[in-house]
């Protein structure tokens, strides 16, 4: 297997320290790999040899990290040798050299220059890295099928748990766009296409005809080009083809899959303005893709049932929904069209409230009118009476003010939910000619919600004064009502 060369021939003519730019012809690695410390890098100097309990960069002769580069993802894992472990957490490309970050492991050993060592890659990482790196090169060609060849890669960041893909393009995305590359995509990932790497001058790589380069990058000669569905070769002998307009071309030197079937699925789960005329996706591939898939169609049925719910738990069901969607890992077309499923629950949860409202007004209204009748015919000025319109405060409100206004007397009506064991309550007062008979519409009114454990506060509609609250007990609503009956007997006698 071919080792990628990062840093060898590192002893110059005149001893100082020199490295070439990595290339190789293998797409994923998968092999420990001997190699020897050629260099070691405090940050402030080179030294001969160090200890645990120091952090340091180490030079290699040859090596199979990979530094982080063109958007991917470093790699980790160890340098296994006689003399201890050392854990690799970063490996960066600095003054040409390729330095593996990290300190040494358990507490005791060293690191001396000459030392042999064991290059041992976190491959399984690596494998959540590479199909992410190869779905970004097919969202790179998608983006330009469907939005048109102004596309140009702006940047990207390659993830172990997702990719990130910054492009040109001067508004959103529409969500039907969004899908068409989403599908592209994926029928890629169907279409079990292999994935082929190999080094070409940088001549002779520009003059591929659809080659995508990101714009301003400075690019080794010779470079690796990665085709995605067809042979580097048959592209450097056939550069002007426009057949290869219709395949993925890149100038890259990343790690990838060997065939688009190993990157399983791919999920594009936003798409956003980072800067003006610069659009930013965020997707992931493999077993999160899945993961986001299906708990898109999870999310689509529990909102279908919703559908069949009482409008009475509808309202919270929507609710709850409507926040698990916005904050869900999901596909973004699929968050588009659940938002509208949502939004359509919301206007049948308005229309049916509506409906309801006016309903218990009506039913508020006639109760109390009734009573009102009921209380004028035994000579009372007064009328206390339950109405069922659960804890509608508005109804009973207006069935207060609408007897005032009709029957001409004080009321006060009370209304009650048995699952929630709450009372809501209104109380309005008429003027009497004879002012010693007033209520006093809020000590009414409090003297009533006591046993209720409840209170109000006082309002007015015109010159209409009234009281309205809600009590958290309403097993007491029997006695609640006693005591406003005698309260506006011993007031108005």
């Amino acid at each position: 297997m071919l080792i990628i060369t990062l840093c060898h021939n590192l002893s110059g003519s005149d001893g100082s320290l020199q490295s070439h730019f990595p290339r190789t012809d293998s797409l994923m690695l998968s092999a420990d790999h001997e190699s020897v410390v050629k260099a070691i890098y405090t940050g402030t100097e080179f030294v001969e040899s160090f200890t645990a309990g120091d952090e340091a960069g180490i030079v290699l002769e040859t090596t199979s990290f990979y530094a982080e580069q063109g958007g991917q993802i470093f790699d980790t894992g160890s340098l296994e040798g006689s003399i201890g472990s050392f854990q690799v957490l970063n490996v960066q490309t600095f003054g040409g050299l390729i330095l593996h970050i990290g300190s040494i492991a358990g507490g005791t050993g060293r690191f001396s220059v000459g030392d042999e060592v064991i290059c041992k890659v976190d491959y399984d990482r690596r494998t959540l890295i590479a199909p992410n790196h190869t779905c970004t090169h097919m969202l790179n060609f998608a983006l330009r099928e469907v939005l048109g060849d102004h596309v140009d890669q702006k940047g990207s960041i390659v993830l172990p748990e997702k990719l990130r893909f910054d492009f040109s393009h001067g508004k959103p995305i529409h969500p039907d766009d969004l899908r068409k590359i989403e599908s592209i995509v994926n029928q890629q990932i169907k279409d079990e296409l292999d994935v082929f790497s190999k080094e070409a001058t940088l001549a002779d790589a520009k003059r591929i005809a659809g080659l995508r380069a990101v714009f301003g990058e400075v690019y080794p000669d010779p470079v690796r080009v990665v085709a995605i569905g067809r042979k580097v070769e048959d592209l450097l002998a056939d550069p002007d083809n426009k057949e290869w307009l219709s395949i993925s071309t890149e100038l890259c030197g990343g790690t990838h899959i060997s065939n688009t079937r190993e990157a399983k699925a791919f999920a594009l789960l936003s798409e956003e303005g980072i800067a003006k005329g610069v659009r930013r996706i965020t997707a992931v591939t493999t077993d999160c893709a899945f993961k986001a898939m299906e708990l898109a169609r999870s999310l689509d049925q529990e909102i279908s049932g919703a559908a069949k719910i009482e409008v009475s738990q509808l309202e919270k069901k929507v609710a709850s929904l409507k926040s698990r969607v916005q904050s869900a890992t999901i596909p973004a077309a699929m968050k588009t069209d659940l938002s509208a499923k949502i939004s359509q629950l919301q206007d049948q949860v308005r229309k049916e409230m509506k409906k309801i409202a006016q309903e218990n007004v009506q039913k508020a209204k006639t109760t109390a009118a009734e009573m009102a009748d009921a209380a004028a015919s035994n000579g009372e000025s007064f009328c206390v009476c339950h109405v069922n319109v659960g804890l509608d405060a508005a109804a009973v409100r207006e069935a207060v003010i609408r007897t005032m206004d009709q029957k001409g007397m004080s009321v006060m009506i009370f209304s009650t939910d048995e699952t929630t064991n709450k009372a809501v309550a209104c109380a309005g007062v008429v003027e009497n000619v004879d002012k010693s008979k007033d209520l006093d519409v809020l000590e009414w009114f409090t003297a009533a919600m006591e046993p209720l454990k409840g209170r109000g506060g006082k309002g007015n509609v015109g010159k209409r004064f009234y009281a309205q609250g809600q009590g958290t007990d309403a097993s007491h609503l029997q006695e609640a009502m006693d005591i406003a009956t005698a309260f506006a007997s011993m007031r108005l006698r």
